[in-house]
C-alpha cells in the first residue's frame, strides 16, 4: 500500500495496531505495566515512519533492533532510548545490516 511517500506492507498493520492501542491506553489512563506509555507510543510512530520510508529494511534485524529499544523504555528516559535508537539505526545501515 502506498500512501504519498510512504510504502506499507502487510507488516506494518501491527505498527498501525500497536499505536492505535497504546494512544488509546494513554487517553483512558490504562496501565502499561512498567513500560513508559508516552515513550512507547513515540518510538512505535518513530518505527513505523522509518519502516515506511524504508520499505528495504531487512525484518528480522529491524525487528530486533526494536525489541532491544522497547525493552530499554524500561530502565532509561526517553532522551536515552531514542538517542540508542537513532544512533544504532544509523550504525547497522551504514554497515549495511539492515
Amino acid at each position: 500500500m502506498k500512501i504519498g511517500p510512504f510504502y506499507f506492507d502487510s507488516k506494518e498493520i501491527f505498527l498501525f495496531l500497536a499505536a492505535i492501542f497504546i494512544g488509546l491506553a494513554l487517553y483512558f489512563h490504562w496501565p502499561l505495566w512498567r513500560f513508559d506509555g508516552q515513550t512507547l507510543l513515540t518510538l512505535t510512530i518513530i518505527m513505523l515512519l522509518l519502516k515506511g520510508l524504508m520499505p528495504s529494511l531487512h525484518n528480522e534485524v529491524f525487528l530486533l533492533h526494536a525489541i532491544v529499544a522497547i525493552f530499554l523504555t524500561l530502565f532509561l528516559p526517553m532522551f536515552q532510548v531514542l538517542l540508542f535508537y537513532f544512533v544504532t539505526f544509523f550504525i547497522l545501515k551504514g554497515l549495511k545490516v539492515i
